[in-house]
């Protein structure tokens, strides 16, 4: 029975991956069996968003942004899109590989791959980042597979070098957590780099290792460096444009980037279902958040936060939507299943608590509407915001209002 709540606890954990924005003090994370309700009026003052520095950053542009694109590159021209082009995939196909940090994390990166390695698929398992002993107590019945159109180690396109965007994934949670979401950006041209952050992820907390492990600040400016030693690699020589870099982060990861936002050469940064804390980076930014989400309130958390944020910034709202809108993980396996449903279709459901259920389904039931219905909208605004970052559009694309998505409240300023 002990063998059987711990797989439980493991699954219910991975459907809920970013979910909990608590876990964001270095070397310290919640409980693996305990959810945090950062929306509860005796919640963490808005500073627990964001990680205390372990290193000093940079010092922070001090002039005001403009909604000037930044300086434009020798790239060739691109075609010109419209709104709603961004909520499709773009021209490029995928390609993906797995290098590490050398601090020892692994690390996920999305690129722009040559024609030729078109019909490609990419395939995660869930299991695959649980402690091997839990992991060997899931039945090979349970299907905890996501896939991507992509191609493993593909060569990569010509254009380049590309704009790069490091993803800061969430608390109990993994590198490719995102991955629908990154091959998107990919696709239009946008390489994008996510780390496991060891003082967080789904392997250590549930492992019990996390307590100790480097702040997540730390190993995401060890990615930023990382990359820039990449010229020579037999894959991504010549994919990757160091000097155009953004930032994105889910839940906890919201709390990451504010740290790093400031940080020299940071062009502007995407937070999703997070907050800001004391922290309010002078570059652009854009907020999204599901109405509905019960884990970081969308109001007192993210909107107060796009409130805190200088100009120009966005907030996207989606009604009918939750935390675990902007990962994968309310679409894993053939049926498009939670964790928990896997749980439950492994005979374990007896086992999960309403408040585990809650947590490891926030955005993946009713009335949630299918998360596939609201991946169009952020893609869509996401995709926008980069490209006038990187300088790809002189003015702002696809932000202004929702051109593809149903009930969604889109502010600005």
């Amino acid at each position: 029975m002990r063998h059987l709540a711990t797989v439980l606890i493991a699954l219910g954990l991975a459907a809920a991956a970013c979910s909990s924005d608590a876990d964001l003090d270095a070397g310290s994370t919640a409980p693996a069996t305990q959810a945090t309700d950062t929306s509860a009026d005796d919640s963490p003052a808005p500073a627990t968003d964001a990680e205390p520095p372990a290193t000093q950053a940079p010092p922070a542009a001090t002039d005001a942004p403009s909604t000037t694109a930044a300086s434009t590159t020798t790239n060739p021209p691109i075609p010109e899109v419209v709104a709603a082009d961004l909520a499709e995939p773009g021209t490029y196909e995928v390609g993906v590989v797995t290098r590490t940090l050398p601090e020892g994390n692994s690390v996920e990166i999305w690129y722009p791959a040559a024609d030729s390695s078109a019909g490609g698929t990419v395939t995660y398992n869930v299991r695959d980042f649980l402690p091997q002993p839990v992991a060997d107590l899931v039945p090979d019945t349970i299907d905890d597979t996501r896939s991507i159109d992509a191609t493993r180690d593909a060569p990569g396109a010509s254009g380049g070098p590309f704009p790069i965007v490091l993803f800061s994934h969430g608390s109990t949670s993994f590198r490719v957590q995102s991955s629908v979401l990154a091959r998107h950006l990919a696709s239009w041209g946008i390489v994008t780099a996510s780390a496991d952050h060891r003082s967080r992820d789904l392997l250590n907390v549930i492992g019990g290792t996390s307590a100790g492990q480097s702040p997540s600040i730390d190993e995401f400016r060890s990615l930023r460096t990382m990359l820039m030693t990449l010229g020579d690699d037999e894959v991504l020589g010549g994919i990757l444009d160091n000097e155009r870099v953004a930032l994105g982060g889910h839940s906890a990861g919201g709390g990451t980037i504010v740290q790093m936002a400031g940080d020299d050469g940071i062009l502007g940064y995407v937070s999703y279902a997070s907050g800001l804390g004391d922290a309010a980076p002078n570059v652009p930014s854009l907020f999204m958040a599901g109405e509905l989400d019960a884990i970081v309130d969308p109001v007192t958390r993210t909107a107060a936060a796009f409130e805190a944020a200088p100009a120009p910034s966005w907030l996207w709202s989606f009604a009918d939507s939750g935390h675990l809108a902007f990962s994968d993980l309310c679409a894993v396996g053939a049926q498009g299943a939670t964790l928990i449903d896997l749980a439950d279709a492994a005979g374990l459901g007896a086992l999960v608590d309403d408040r585990l259920r809650t947590l490891g389904t926030d955005g993946c039931e009713a009335p949630n509407r299918p998360v596939e219905d609201v991946w169009p909208g952020i893609h869509q605004a996401a995709t926008g915001f980069y490209r006038w970052v990187f300088g790809i559009d002189s003015e702002p694309l696809g932000l202004d209002a929702s051109l593809v998505t149903s009930d969604v409240t889109v502010v600005s300023k």
